[in-house]
């Protein structure tokens, strides 16, 4: 099944596959003019001088965010309640598993935040046995966030969660995983989750956040933050140089760097593993679809040249730091034409040891950039 079908970055109507650039406002008719000065500054941001660098104190990037986007479950199923609601499920993850998945993240991947992704693909019993095992095995000051997805991606939009039973998770959540903030996951545009979202403000009222809202939707209440997916942005070009052409990736991202530099509402920014096909295409332009099977690892140095315009771009004030969507990673890897079943990118989490997978590249270079923040240094 393609992963457009199971994940709804692609799907008609959002941002991401709206247009052949990738972004509906940043077209092939934009003045060549404007190309040109965005590519000017985008090169300036990318090819970092000593002196750009040295401008960002070191305690302002060990302070930045550096978190993933991970399924609670590690891969019990990444279709039920997120596409269909009675898809087949493997067993959830064992406690040592999650132990395992852990310690990867927070130590070799360098997180400090973890966005739990949960679409009920096992009983909120059990869902809270798993979140409370993560809690238990990451370090205090690692935040974990329960992040939930309140619409499944079928044709009817289907509710994941009653009001009642997702009143009394959030409960849970407040009381044993994180109290001042939870997360819902949409990366769709303008979905109305209208009484389940009411709950979810209800509860966290100061501290709800939106995962996965593309360049063009605003933060507005009852998000106080959010995650902004870049996935066209950072596709957009076969080598870096395309990237930074006129026309292509790096002035798009930009552009919505700029965008959200006019709100006021903190925003993290996505750094990507898996990119689009680039074998039908001279220069890496979309290929017109978004399929497991063809999907290739995003060009290496890209989300380097992309983290280094993040941190010239944006304004300080707003900018809260870097986040990498997993479950895209997990959607892809599991495919057999890339790792298969056996060998996809959870399994490789739940024994402990960094992945060497279809998707390894780019996810080792955001993890370096991951580690350099940590250590309070430019990436």
């Amino acid at each position: 099944m393609p992963v457009r079908r199971l994940y709804a970055r692609g799907q008609p109507g959002t941002y991401s596959l709206s247009s052949p650039t990738g972004y509906s406002g940043f077209s092939q008719r934009t003045p060549v003019l404007l190309h040109v000065a965005l590519l000017a500054v985008a090169l300036s941001a990318c090819v970092l001088s000593r002196t750009g660098a040295e401008s960002i104190p070191p305690d302002r990037l060990r302070t930045l965010e550096r978190s993933y986007w991970v399924s609670a479950t590690l891969g019990t199923s990444i279709v039920r309640g997120y596409w269909h609601p009675n898809a087949a499920a493997g067993p959830p993850p064992a406690d040592e598993e999650i132990r395992a998945a852990a310690r990867l993240l927070c130590g070799h991947y360098g997180a400090n935040r973890l966005y739990l992704i949960y679409h009920r693909e096992v009983l909120p019993a059990e869902a809270r046995r798993v979140f409370l095992a993560w809690r238990r095995a990451c370090p205090p000051a690692v935040e974990l966030v329960p992040t939930l997805v309140l619409l499944m991606y079928d044709g009817k939009q289907t509710p994941v969660f009653g009001p009642i039973e997702l009143r009394s998770l959030l409960r849970f959540f407040k009381q044993s995983v994180n109290p001042r903030m939870a997360a819902v996951y949409d990366v769709q545009h303008l979905r109305d989750a209208g009484p389940l979202l009411r709950v979810m403000a209800e509860e966290y009222p100061d501290g709800l956040m939106r995962v996965g809202i593309q360049p063009d939707e605003p933060i507005a209440p009852p998000f106080s933050s959010a995650v902004q997916d870049t996935w066209s942005g950072l596709c957009h070009g076969k080598t870096n140089e395309d990237w930074m052409s006129p026309g292509f990736g790096a002035g798009t991202l930009k552009q919505w760097l700029e965008a959200r530099n006019n709100q006021q509402r903190p925003v993290a920014w996505d750094l990507v593993a898996v990119a689009w096909d680039y074998a039908p295409t001279e220069r890496g332009e979309y290929p017109g679809y978004d399929d497991a099977a063809k999907n290739m690892p995003l060009p290496a140095g890209r989300n380097r040249l992309a983290a280094r315009l993040m941190l010239q771009t944006a304004r300080p004030e707003v900018f809260a730091g870097f986040s990498s969507d997993l479950f895209i990673v997990q959607a892809n890897s599991i495919h057999s034409a890339r790792d298969g079943r056996d060998k996809a990118f959870y399994q490789w989490l739940k024994r402990g040891t960094p992945y060497r997978g279809a998707f390894s590249e780019p996810l080792e270079e955001i993890a370096a950039i991951y580690r350099s923040l940590r250590a309070g240094l430019m990436p």
